[in-house]
């Protein structure tokens, strides 16, 4: 006992308990580890005996990773079970892919006992470059006891490329069961027959290759177009072989239905028969000429020519494939980016290219403008995004035109592009385009023309973008351009708008101008809301009695019941300026339900009652009333008189008519009525009121300046033509002051004279022609046959041939040689007249004209005329 004390308590028991502690725990490992061997042996033997109820559970226990780490031990009770664990595991399918990579022995072994239908293409692939593997195949292959022992091979791939000169050398012993692969149902082993014949120089080969060409499996197809050699002879075939491989390809390029042969026939026909390669399409079909389009070279001139040609064309699938070849080849963005505004036949040309590319949906060119400034290729841009393109590209169209200084949006030639933008965002624009649209019409403010076009095009579904830019417009009482305002506000969304007016209209003076109350109450009652009537009638008086009366067409719309009600109710009260302003609305309403009160109006009173009772008859054409009213000319308040006198004119009867004559020569009459019978006859669509005008201005020098300025107003053709009567007959100082009246008529009483002119009243003519050459139109436009733009040009030579003066025709000569045809044509339509016995006179002078240059082309002008060659 105490020997064990002693030897417990010596130094050597440090060292013997840890290594009882080591050899327990190497015996536990060893122990564990024969105990899941062991397992994993009973686990397995299980799957053999019953793998369909046993598989599962090992699987959902072992990844195949583990598994595949137990390759040796499941190859071994496999062998010892007569079953084929790997196959049923799924471990055959990752050793066929790590033998892709590691080309083991042992994976190679495995993959050829027991799984060579899925793995034998592997190791052929493998045995293609190493000759121990090969030798390993052959083997395999001598004692394999099937028919075909290269289909199994064949059959194990998917098709897979490989060097079909290599296999030649593999399997050189072994071609006569290739070539009986050729006639398999199974494309892969035709294909791996054919991919190893096309190296063998053996009829039988050749031929077996040659009717491949035929095969019904694309890549087998393809292949035989890729790799046949130039020389090969077709079976039975005379005459060069050269030619007959070629016509073989030409009509798998045109004809065959997968891409990927014809794609392979075309590269082939590039490759080695370039020479020969020609298309005419006239003798294809539309199908033949589609495969052609879908191989077309991006980087070949020729073919971007053929598919131009093709996408000018009217068939959509042609054009659709032309279109999208020259999209790729960026042909269609060099259209748009070389389009240029001062050649305008080539600009036309790409627009019409490039709109057939847009109607079968090919857009892709437009993204072209995001870097270019070129105002041609911003036009045709413009022109085409009116119908479609991506949206991208209206924003960047947008920014690139709005950006322009205001010289250039006003520029004659570049109005249609700033329009055409314009709709654009209108039609189509993004939100992002909408704001540029708001931040030049915020620009725009100073230039009212810019601001009305950007006005009409803002779009409704802008609204949330553009209101608070409307409502600040509207709130300002200078805004200019009220009516247009007013027009876009009631696209907006009728709640939004509707708050923003009555707020306006009820904050009253002391917030808002009166301007601005008037436009709110316009577009308040241009709304047409049944629920606002009572505050529309209650603030008709914001409106002036002119505005008034044309404002009040649209209460027609409301309830006549309503209506009606509300009027009495307002005729009936004691507000002087309500009362005036409902009666001279009330005719717009097409209802005369309140005459009776319109008459007795007559007698109210206020000044302003008795005016808007007086136009109101006027509006209703209540001519027998008006008659009576002649009276109200003797009215005690001047601008009374003077508003009847107005309202009497624009009536426009005869007896009327004559009594404001009467009036109007009245000596002791105030300036102020003589001065309203004169706007009055301004207003009358009666001739009577011109003579009446033309004969005070004979007769009278105080009032000769308001009668020239109210005669210069009257542009109707009916008027117009009155007054080159009277300018007939007058005498010179009549004439003078007719001639002025003329001139002040502006372009817009010349035009009306040269319609006359056209109608070719004999009476007439020569007057008109006098007046026009007075008022200068006539040299006004020889001067515009020198403008660079040619429609202004050919507009000036058909005013002037409408003329037949000499002075016009001395301007017409003076454009035979223009460059456009158009004007040429309108000069041939007018020299044309100096052939005839009226022109002789005419021609006479121009020949003897004092300037050469007048001579020279009178001259050269009529001796082309007379043989048709002017154009």
């Amino acid at each position: 006992m105490n020997q064990f004390i002693q030897l417990f308590n010596s130094n050597s028991l440090f060292f013997i308990i840890p290594s009882a502690v080591v050899i327990v725990a190497l015996v536990s490992l060893i122990i564990i580890r024969f105990i899941l061997r062991k397992n994993f042996r009973l686990m397995m033997e299980a799957v053999a005996e019953d793998h369909d109820l046993k598989r599962a559970e090992v699987l959902a226990k072992f990844s195949l990773e583990r598994l595949y780490k137990k390759s040796s031990r499941i190859v071994e009770i496999a062998r010892k079970n007569d079953v084929n664990l790997p196959r049923i595991l799924g471990l055959s399918d990752l050793w066929i892919n790590r033998y892709t990579e590691k080309k083991s022995k042992n994976l190679q072994s495995w993959i050829l006992e027991f799984a060579p239908d899925q793995g034998l293409y592997s190791i052929f692939l493998r045995a293609l470059d190493h000759k121990k593997t090969a030798q390993v195949l052959n083997q395999f292959l001598d004692e394999s006891t099937d028919f075909l022992k290269l289909r199994r091979i064949a059959l194990s791939g998917k098709g897979e490329l490989f060097d079909g000169e290599k296999g030649l050398l593999l399997f050189e012993n072994r071609l006569d069961e290739i070539r009986e692969m050729t006639g398999d149902q199974e494309w892969a082993a035709r294909y791996f027959a054919i991919n190893i014949l096309l190296h063998d120089d053996d009829e039988r080969s050749l031929r077996a290759v040659w009717e491949s060409f035929e095969d019904s499996h694309s890549l087998i197809r393809s292949t035989v177009v890729r790799d046949i050699p130039i020389d090969a002879k077709a079976f039975g075939a005379e005459g060069s072989e050269k030619n007959e491989l070629y016509e073989k390809l030409y009509n798998l390029l045109l004809n065959d239905p997968v891409y990927e042969v014809r794609k392979s026939a075309k590269d082939r026909i590039v490759k080695d028969f370039l020479s020969l390669y020609s298309l005419t399409l006239e003798s294809l079909n539309n199908e033949q000429i589609l495969h052609v389009l879908q191989l077309l070279d991006t980087e070949s001139a020729e073919d971007q020519d053929l598919a131009l040609g093709i996408l000018a064309g009217d068939d959509l699938e042609l054009r659709q494939n032309a279109a999208r070849y020259l999209q790729d080849c960026a042909v269609l963005n060099r259209l748009i980016r070389e389009s240029y505004m001062n050649d305008k036949q080539q600009l036309e040309r790409n627009y019409d290219l490039l709109n057939k590319a847009l109607e079968v949906n090919v857009t892709g060119f437009l993204n072209e403008i995001q870097s270019n400034n070129n105002r041609g290729s911003l036009l045709l841009a413009s022109r085409l995004l009116k119908k479609a393109g991506p949206q991208e590209a209206i924003d960047n169209l947008a920014d690139r035109v709005f950006a322009q200084d205001i010289s250039q949006k006003v520029d004659v030639e570049l109005r249609e592009l700033y329009k055409n933008t314009l709709e654009c965002v209108h039609q189509r624009g993004s939100d992002n385009a909408i704001a540029l649209m708001r931040q030049e019409l915020l620009e725009s403010k100073d230039h009212p023309e810019i601001m009305r076009e950007v006005l009409h095009a803002i779009p409704v579904r802008g609204a949330s973008i553009m209101l608070p830019v409307l409502e600040s417009f509207l709130k300002d009482p200078d805004f200019p351009l009220k009516d247009e305002l007013r027009k876009v506000l009631l696209t907006m969304p009728k709640p939004d708008v509707q708050c923003l007016v009555m707020d306006i209209i009820r904050q009253g003076r002391e917030a808002y101008s009166h301007q601005v109350r008037i436009q709110a109450l316009k577009i308040l009652g241009e709304m047409k809301n049944a629920s606002c009537l009572q505050i529309i009638l209650e603030n008709l008086p914001i409106l002036p009695l002119e505005e008034a009366r044309e404002f009040a067409g649209m209460l027609s719309a409301y309830s006549e019941k309503l209506f009606n009600e509300r009027v009495k109710s307002i005729l009936d009260s004691i507000d002087a300026q309500s009362r005036a302003a409902v009666i001279v609305s009330l005719p717009a309403t097409g209802k005369k339900t309140f005459l009776k009160e319109i008459r007795e109006a007559l007698d109210d009173a206020n000044p302003d009652v008795r005016i808007s009772s007086i136009w109101s008859l006027v509006e209703y054409k209540e001519t027998k009333e008006l008659m009576r009213c002649v009276n109200m000319l003797r009215d005690p308040v001047d601008r009374v008189r003077r508003e009847v006198a107005k309202a009497l004119g624009t009536s426009g009867s005869p007896a009327v008519l004559k009594d404001l004559e009467a009036l109007l020569n009245d000596e002791n009459e105030v300036d102020s009525v003589i001065l309203g019978v004169i706007e009055g006859l301004s207003a009358s669509e009666s001739a009577a009121s011109v003579e009446i005008l033309v004969r005070k201005i004979a007769n009278d020098d105080e009032y000769k300046k308001d009668c020239i300025r109210s005669l210069s107003g009257k542009k109707d053709k009916k008027s117009i033509a009155t007054a080159i009567e009277l300018f007939k007959d007058a005498g010179p100082q009549l004439r003078e002051d007719m001639t002025t009246i003329f001139k002040l008529m502006g372009f817009e009483g010349e035009q009306v004279m040269v319609e006359l002119l056209k109608e070719d009243i004999p009476s007439l003519h020569h007057y008109i022609a006098e007046v026009l050459e007075s008022t200068g139109f006539v040299e006004n436009h020889i001067r515009k046959l020198k403008n660079r733009s040619s429609a202004i040009r050919q507009e000036s030579a058909s005013f002037l041939s409408a003329i037949k003066t000499k002075a016009a025709f001395r301007g017409i000569v003076l454009a035979a040689r223009d460059p456009n045809k158009e004007v040429r044509i309108e000069v041939t339509k007018a020299l044309e007249v100096l052939n005839t016995e009226e022109g002789t006179e005419i021609l006479k002078d121009l020949e003897q004209d004092p300037d050469k240059k007048v001579r020279k082309y009178t001259f050269w002008a009529m001796e082309r005329l007379r043989t048709k060659s002017l154009d």
